[in-house]
């Protein structure tokens, strides 16, 4: 399994190019901002499926990275990380595709936790300097990813 995390552009470039090895994505999206396209899911582009995600790009209550006041409410939740578990589960051993707007923040904090909970090495995301991981994506999609059934 490989995981990769791309902006919302890239996201939407991969989805109009051939790839012959199937990937789920993770398509977090800031519930605030109407998008033109999403990503979705084709024979041509190999994606078997995508799960959206709705939260803004914000560790906690405050301002977010638009410089929008922020509640609780907008923040990832443990709901989101479960429909995350879900998708995982369902497609083990699948390339995983995470991306927000701007390839960052929020998706490198989600694919951090899932390097971390499968293969217990979260590097290529805290050791490049691209990333500024969301500590809260991070921490809220680990906890749910490290859970015992």
């Amino acid at each position: 399994m490989t995981v990769v995390v791309m902006s919302r552009d890239a996201a939407m470039r991969y989805c109009s190019e051939y790839h012959n090895k199937p990937a789920i994505m993770i398509s977090i999206s800031d519930p605030y901002i109407t998008y033109p396209t999403e990503p979705y899911c084709s024979n041509k582009n190999g994606l078997v499926a995508i799960q959206p995600l709705f939260f803004t790009d914000a560790d906690k209550p405050g301002k977010d990275v638009y410089d929008r006041e922020v509640t609780e409410s907008d923040l990832i939740t443990e709901v989101d990380a479960q429909l995350v578990r879900q998708l995982l589960d369902k497609y083990p051993d699948t390339d995983v595709i995470v991306h927000c707007d701007a390839g960052i923040s929020r998706s490198s904090g989600v694919a951090a936790a899932i390097l971390k909970a499968k293969t217990g090495d979260d590097s290529q995301i805290f050791n490049s300097p691209k990333y500024r991981p969301n500590m809260r994506c991070y921490r809220i999609i680990l906890d749910e990813l490290m859970q015992e059934d």
